[in-house]
C-alpha cells in the first residue's frame, strides 16, 4: 500500500476515534486519583522520610493516606461534578496543580497566603527568572495535556433516580471508607500531624487553593478599611545649638534576599564583606526577619506593628513609618529596584529603576543596584534645605538568577551557577554564585557610605542596611525563600543589619560607636527598625517605644531598651 494511502487510513481512522463517555462521578474520581499519583511529590518525599517503618502495617498506613487524599478530592469536586460545570473547574485546577507541583518539587516551596501574595504581587522580571525549559516541559506534561484531556472526554449522565443513587452511593461510600481509615489508623495519623504540621501545606491543590482564599478574602478586608493615623503628636525634639547648619541625611538600605551567615562581618569564612570592613561599620550579628518574603518583610519592616500583631490587611489602611517622618518634616524619597515597595511609599516621592532608561547599568529590564547610588548623589544635590531620608530597595541577591546581580569583576567565586535552573548546578557553584552577590551588595553599601561621607560638609549623615529576608541554597532540598514562618530555616529568618555614621552625625546626636558595638552582639528583629528610625532623627510620638531603639541606650538620657518585661510577649524585639 503506497505511503500517501496509509497517511489516509491512519487520519481516517484517528478521526473517527472517539474517547467513551464516562459520567462525570468517575471522571471527578479519576482526576482525583492523578493529583495523589502524580501532583504530590513533596508531600509523598516528606511523609517517607518522616514515617520511616516499613512493616505491613506501616505499608498499609502510607497507602491509606493516598486513599483518604483521594476521597477527601472527589468529596470536594462533588458539588462540580455535573457536565457543563465539571470540566472548566478540573482545567483550571489541573492547571494550578502542575504549576504548584513544580514549585514545591523544584524549590521545596510550600503553600500558605505568603506565597500566594508572592505569585500575585510578582513582576514579569522575577516571573521572567523562573522561568526555563524544564518548568515549560513540566507544564506542557503535567498541565497541558492532561487539561486537554479532561476538555475532550465526553460525558453522560443518568436520569433522576439513578443520578440521586450514584451520588447518594458515592457519598456514602466515601463517609465509610473514611470511617474504616480513621478506625485503623487514628493513632498513626495523630502522631503524624502533631509532629509535622506542615504537612497540610504540602496537598496539592488543596492548599494553593485555601490560600488563595485567604489572601482574596483579606485584599478586600484591607481595601476597605478607613486609614488609620497611628499617632496623635508627632513632633521632632530639641536640636543641638552645635550643629553648624547640617541637615541629617539616613540612607535607609532595604536588601534583598541576604543571609547574615553570609557575611564575613559576621564570622563567614569567606570575605564577602571586604569593602565595609574598610569602613567602620557595626554589624549587628542576631537579627531575625519579620516575614520569609519581600510581600510580607518590606510593609511589616515600616509598620509600628510588631510582627505578633502585624497583618498586611491593617498595615496597608494605616500610617507607617515614613507617613510619622513627613509629618516631623523630614523629606522621603524612596528609590525602587525591585519588584514595587508593597505599598510603603505610596505617600512619598518614589524613583524606580526601570523608568530611569539607563543604559549604563541596565539591560533587558534588569538594572543593577549602582543605579541607585547615583540616584541618592542627585537627591542629595537638590538640597531642599530640610532633613532627609532616602530608602533604597535593592534588588540585592534575589534568586533564582544570582547571576544577574553582579558585574564581572565581581565574579570572585567561582565556578558559579549561570542559570536559573538551579537544581542542574552543584551546591559549590550555587553558593559560589550566591556569594558573589553578597560580595556585590558590600560594593554597592560601601559605595554608598562614601556618597554620604563626601558630603560631609554640609550634611550629618548615616547609613542602615537591613535585609527584608534571607536565602535557601539547598539545604534540605529548599531553595529560594517564602517558607511558613513556623516552618521556616534559619536561612530564611536570619538577616543582616549594619549601621555607618559619620563623625558629624555621632557629634550632633551624642551617639557613642563604642556603646553601639557592645550591644551589637544582642538580639534584635524588624521590630527594632520603626522605633529606631525615629529615634535617630530625635522624633518624638506617642507610638515610639524607647525599649524597642536599638540606639537609645547609646543616647545620653535615653532608656535601656532591652530591659526584660518591657516588652508584651507579642511585642519582643525578636520574633
Amino acid at each position: 500500500m503506497p505511503l500517501s494511502s496509509l497517511t489516509r487510513a491512519l487520519l481516517q481512522r484517528l478521526s473517527a476515534f472517539r474517547l467513551p463517555a464516562v459520567h462525570p462521578l468517575l471522571l471527578a474520581l479519576g482526576v482525583s486519583c492523578l493529583f495523589v499519583l502524580f501532583y504530590n511529590g513533596q508531600l509523598w518525599s516528606a511523609v517517607l522520610g518522616w514515617w520511616p517503618g516499613r512493616s505491613l502495617r506501616d505499608i498499609s498506613f502510607l497507602a491509606s493516606i493516598g486513599l483518604f487524599l483521594a476521597i477527601a478530592f472527589n468529596l470536594v469536586l462533588q458539588p462540580f461534578a455535573f457536565p457543563r460545570l465539571l470540566k472548566p473547574v478540573l482545567v483550571l485546577l489541573v492547571l494550578a496543580a502542575a504549576g504548584v507541583s513544580w514549585f514545591a518539587s523544584a524549590y521545596g516551596a510550600l503553600m500558605d497566603r505568603s506565597m500566594i501574595a508572592n505569585v500575585i504581587e510578582t513582576d514579569a522580571r522575577e516571573v521572567g527568572d523562573l522561568l526555563n525549559f524544564r518548568f515549560v516541559l513540566h507544564m506542557v506534561l503535567f498541565g497541558v495535556l492532561p487539561a486537554l484531556l479532561v476538555a475532550v472526554v465526553p460525558l453522560r449522565s443518568s436520569g433522576f433516580g439513578r443520578e440521586a443513587l450514584l451520588r447518594g452511593g458515592t457519598l456514602l461510600g466515601s463517609v465509610a471508607l473514611v470511617g474504616l481509615v480513621a478506625v485503623f489508623f487514628f493513632q498513626d495519623y495523630a502522631v503524624l500531624l502533631r509532629g509535622h504540621r506542615e504537612l497540610r501545606l504540602m496537598i496539592n491543590p488543596s492548599a494553593a487553593i485555601y490560600a488563595s482564599l485567604r489572601y482574596a478574602t483579606a485584599v478586600p478586608e484591607g481595601l476597605g478599611a478607613e486609614f488609620e493615623r497611628i499617632a496623635d503628636r508627632v513632633e521632632r525634639g530639641p536640636r543641638p545649638a552645635n550643629l553648624g547648619g547640617r541637615r541629617k541625611v539616613l540612607v535607609f538600605v532595604v536588601g534583598e534576599t541576604a543571609r547574615a551567615d553570609h557575611f564575613s562581618l559576621n564570622g563567614y569564612a569567606r570575605d564577602t564583606n571586604p569593602e565595609l570592613a574598610r569602613r567602620g561599620v557595626v554589624s549587628f550579628g542576631d537579627v531575625r526577619s519579620c516575614g520569609t518574603s519581600t510581600a510580607e518583610s518590606v510593609p511589616c519592616m515600616f509598620s509600628d506593628l510588631a510582627r505578633g500583631r502585624y497583618s498586611a490587611s491593617s498595615a496597608g489602611s494605616r500610617e507607617n513609618l515614613l507617613d510619622l517622618l513627613v509629618r516631623a518634616d523630614i523629606d522621603v524619597l524612596w528609590l525602587e529596584n525591585n519588584s514595587s515597595c508593597k505599598g510603603v511609599c505610596a505617600r512619598v516621592p518614589v524613583r524606580t529603576a526601570w523608568e530611569a532608561e539607563d543604559t549604563q547599568y541596565c539591560d533587558g529590564g534588569e538594572c543593577l543596584d549602582d543605579l541607585m547610588v547615583r540616584q541618592l548623589r542627585e537627591a542629595m544635590a537638590a538640597d531642599t534645605g530640610r532633613d532627609l531620608v532616602v530608602v533604597m530597595h535593592q534588588i540585592g541577591s534575589h534568586g533564582p538568577s544570582y547571576f544577574k546581580r553582579y558585574t564581572q569583576d565581581y565574579r570572585r567565586f567561582a565556578p558559579t551557577c549561570d542559570t536559573n535552573q538551579l537544581q542542574s548546578c552543584s551546591q559549590a557553584e550555587l553558593v559560589n554564585s550566591y556569594d558573589d552577590s553578597i560580595l556585590y551588595t558590600d560594593h554597592i553599601l560601601a559605595e554608598t557610605i562614601d556618597v554620604l561621607a563626601g558630603a560631609s560638609d554640609r550634611f550629618d549623615t548615616a547609613m542602615l542596611y537591613v535585609s527584608d529576608h534571607g536565602e535557601s541554597l539547598g539545604e534540605k532540598g529548599i531553595y529560594l525563600h517564602g517558607m511558613p514562618y513556623m516552618f521556616a530555616p534559619d536561612a530564611q529568618t536570619h538577616v543582616p543589619m549594619v549601621l555607618w555614621t559619620s563623625p558629624g552625625y555621632r557629634a550632633a546626636t551624642a551617639l557613642d560607636m563604642a556603646c553601639v558595638r557592645g550591644e551589637a552582639g544582642k538580639a534584635y528583629s524588624h521590630d527594632n527598625l520603626f522605633h529606631s528610625v525615629l529615634g535617630m532623627f530625635g522624633v518624638r510620638t506617642d507610638v515610639y517605644r524607647t525599649d524597642l531603639d536599638l540606639l537609645a541606650p547609646c543616647r545620653p538620657g535615653a532608656a535601656v531598651a532591652h530591659v526584660a518585661g518591657l516588652a508584651t510577649p507579642d511585642e519582643t524585639a525578636r520574633p
